[in-house]
């Protein structure tokens, strides 16, 4: 189990508090989580995270947690490792089953990406809202952030010979050549 010290944003919400129409949640990351999350996903910072949901009863006795998380982040650029700023904005829509009501997977696994998703096992008396809004944050990070403008230029040495548009495996042909 995870330790309180190593989830950087927790919002505990108790499934017995789930109003039959749903029951809306709303926070925000204080400064001091904000810094937590952003040493937790490895990013430069975390200048504010908010998540606004919706908590509802799923068939009989399962939750659906519907809503969005938002964040504006600084990456380091992949290019020159300057702060890059990005908004994330990610919808989510989870449903939550007792295990004993969720299907095994079988032997083969079918991949069908416009498929739902299955739903998460209810672990517990309660969901930590905050833990999702942390991994939705992490989902929409940009994984190749770049400043506006820069591109990517391979660093070459030029050795002066003339070898353009040689074959990458002319060395291999060579060495093919000398051998026995």
């Amino acid at each position: 189990m995870t330790a309180k010290a190593d989830i950087p944003l927790s919002r505990r919400f108790a499934w017995d508090r789930v109003q039959p129409r749903g029951t809306p949640v709303a926070f925000e990351a204080s400064p001091s989580e904000c810094e937590a999350i952003a040493d937790a996903l490895g990013i430069l910072k975390v200048a504010s995270a908010s998540a606004e949901f919706t908590v509802s009863p799923f068939r009989k006795t399962g939750f659906k947690v519907t809503g969005e998380v938002r964040a504006e982040v600084e990456q380091a650029c992949v290019v020159t490792l300057e702060p890059v700023a990005e908004s994330i904005r990610e919808a989510v829509d989870l449903r939550f089953l007792p295990e004993s009501e969720i299907e095994p997977a079988g032997e083969e696994i079918e991949v069908d990406f416009d498929a739902e998703d299955p739903p998460e096992p209810i672990l517990g008396a309660s969901v930590d809202l905050g833990v999702l809004t942390t991994e939705f944050i992490a989902v929409g990070l940009d994984p190749y952030p770049r400043k506006p403008g820069v591109e990517f230029t391979p660093f070459i040495e030029d050795d002066g010979g003339d070898d353009e548009g040689e074959s990458p495996f002319a060395g291999l042909a060579a060495l093919k050549d000398k051998s026995p």
